[in-house]
């Protein structure tokens, strides 16, 4: 349900109070038509780059991405917990190793306003590359008009 707090309290006291409920802010979501432009520029420019599809997609990531830091214990396995990580340091501190990492998010997991400096980023390097893209004009309209959800 998405809704404005007085009508999701309204909502949740018509619900089963042997339920649990979750509420969190709502972020708009990128579109799925901007999600596949971005996937058909990333695969000129891995062609282009001579990179693999994701590999390149990483690359991006790490460039226009949100990203966090976090300190994890040597023995830790980063790919069973992070999909898009990388470390940048490595320390030792009470007779422990540890690794400093930078956990990248993925762009499936992007509200519109991270997608878009994603997309934009990719743009710009497609550019670089000698890469067709899209005018401003018809990027504005990639908007993706999805079905609002009744309250």
């Amino acid at each position: 349900m998405i809704g404005y707090p007085a009508q999701i309290i309204r909502w949740l006291t018509e619900q089963d109070p042997s339920k649990e409920y979750e509420v969190k802010e709502y972020r708009k979501r990128r579109s799925l038509t901007q999600n596949a432009y971005y996937w058909v520029l990333n695969d000129k420019l891995s062609h282009a780059l001579r990179m693999g599809r994701m590999e390149t997609h990483f690359h991006l990531l790490k460039s226009y991405a949100p990203c966090t830091v976090m300190t994890v214990r040597d023995d830790v396995p980063l790919g069973d917990y992070f999909k898009y990580c990388e470390v940048f340091a490595h320390g030792h501190l009470n007779g422990k190793n540890y690794k400093h990492v930078r956990i990248y998010k993925g762009s499936s997991h992007m509200d519109s306003a991270e997608f878009a400096r994603l997309l934009e980023g990719t743009i710009e390097e497609c550019r670089q590359q000698g890469i067709q893209t899209m005018t401003p004009r018809e990027l504005a309209e990639l908007e993706y008009i999805e079905p609002k959800e009744e309250l």
